[in-house]
């Protein structure tokens, strides 16, 4: 049986890994809001686009 010590320092290193992998999701989660944010820009642009390319010329 491990020692608790062992335990100890296995719930050190776990909570470290936590910390980590919840940094690298906000990271995450921050760069997908910029992609959404740029794919709305797009959609934006392609339907502007077609909107113009319907209208008639005068």
């Amino acid at each position: 049986m491990a020692s608790w010590k062992d335990i100890l320092i296995d719930t050190l290193k776990l909570t470290d890994e936590v910390k980590r992998l919840n940094e690298k999701t906000e990271k995450l989660s921050d760069r997908t809001l910029e992609i959404d944010k740029r794919v709305v820009r797009l959609e934006t642009m392609v339907e502007v686009a077609m909107k113009q390319r319907v209208l008639p010329r005068d």
